[in-house]
């Protein structure tokens, strides 16, 4: 009898331990959420921030106009772009040629050519990828504004994407008064033009309202000079600076050269008669054959024939190798005074001919040109 009871109780406890593991097996198999199952993905997928690009109004000899897209890879396997396809010869393109990893961005540039081509455009561009839909279109349109000028009439000269009617301004003003001109720009880029800030010399202006140029489009500077003071006199060389967003010259250089001279126009004709009346030995000195490097020295004499002073208001060399020497710049009515010339020949062979400019109040010579010359030998 015992034995059949203790052969009941092992029969209960067997039991009993081969439920318990089955419902532990089973509990340990609910623990496992399906989302934590590695499944791998078949296709790659991505974002793109726009699929049109409009470049609005671009000028015909702008350049090419240049676009990126950006493509993000928003699944969870490296998105490839296999190729991409320009609609026309008219478009270019270059993109990322390296698997783009998950959350990485990458680039596809869009580069049109609008030369010869006026008028609207829209140009389909078309991606290979490997996601499920493997093709995608991408577009870009504007509006080609033809050439407005022809440059070798109108702009003879340009600065990068900025054309100018001229970049070098003469100006011949009588002391005392002004003269001016205009600058004609023109916006060559497809990009606004922006003309942040210009730079002159206290006594040349430049105004008009133009801070910006869209593509495309000109407009006219007013340049207005004055002698820079009361004494100046003869030729002078000052610049312009345009600054601008013009990436490929920044910095747009105008070129201003003046002649100064003296008014004698309010003169009357008595004090044309008392005027002083410049005279000169000789305008031209021959030094002959001179060493490399010799010094040589000679002097001209300069006389007053007027009945009033005679002014030297400027005595100029053309170079440093000559060196002036005035007596004195006021010479009185019948005086005489000498002008020392010091020559000095240096990287010269041959003939060598220098020039001396003298500035006066005389009327009737108000610009006095003076030359010596000499053969160095060595």
């Amino acid at each position: 009898m015992n034995r059949i009871i203790s052969v009941l109780i092992c029969l209960v406890i067997t039991g009993n331990s081969a439920f318990a593991q089955k419902n532990k097996n089973k509990k340990n198999t609910l623990k496992v959420p399906a989302n934590e199952v590695t499944v791998t993905d078949k296709y790659a997928k991505f974002m793109l921030e726009e699929t049109e690009h409009d470049f609005g109004v671009i000028n015909e000899n702008g350049g090419l106009a240049i676009y990126n897209f950006s493509i993000k890879n928003t699944g969870n396997i490296p998105l490839i772009i296999q190729d991409v396809q320009p609609e026309c010869g008219c478009t270019k393109t270059e993109w990322t040629t390296q698997p783009i990893a998950p959350g990485s961005i990458g680039n596809i540039k869009a580069v049109y050519n609008p030369a010869g081509r006026p008028g609207y455009f829209r140009k389909n561009i078309t991606i290979f990828t490997n996601t499920e839909v493997a093709k995608t279109v991408l577009h870009l349109k504007g509006n080609v504004a033809p050439a407005k000028y022809e440059f070798s009439s109108t702009y003879t000269y340009q600065y990068g994407f900025l054309a100018v009617n001229n970049n070098t301004f003469k100006f011949n003003v009588k002391q005392g008064k002004s003269d001016s001109t205009y600058l004609k720009i023109y916006n060559l880029s497809n990009k606004k033009m922006q003309i942040r800030r210009i730079e002159t010399p206290p006594n040349i202006v430049v105004s008009g309202k133009i801070f910006e140029l869209i593509p495309n489009t000109d407009a006219d500077l007013l340049i207005k000079y004055w002698p820079r003071n009361k004494d100046d006199f003869g030729d002078f060389s000052q610049q312009i600076k345009i600054y601008t967003n013009d990436d490929s010259i920044p910095v747009k250089i105008i070129y201003v050269n003046s002649t100064v001279t003296e008014d004698f126009s309010l003169l009357t004709p008595k004090e044309l008669k008392k005027a002083p009346k410049f005279t000169i030995d000789r305008i031209l000195h021959d030094f002959g054959d001179i060493g490399h490097e010799d010094r040589s020295i000679t002097e001209f004499i300069l006389t007053n024939k007027g009945k009033s002073d005679l002014i030297i208001r400027k005595a100029k060399p053309s170079c440093n190798c000559v060196n002036l020497e005035l007596e004195s710049m006021v010479i009185k009515p019948k005086q005489k005074i000498k002008m020392k010339v010091d020559y000095t020949s240096f990287n010269v062979v041959g003939l060598d001919i220098r020039g001396i400019t003298l500035i006066t109040n005389d009327p009737e010579k108000p610009e006095v040109n003076i030359a010596i010359r000499a053969n160095i030998v060595r």
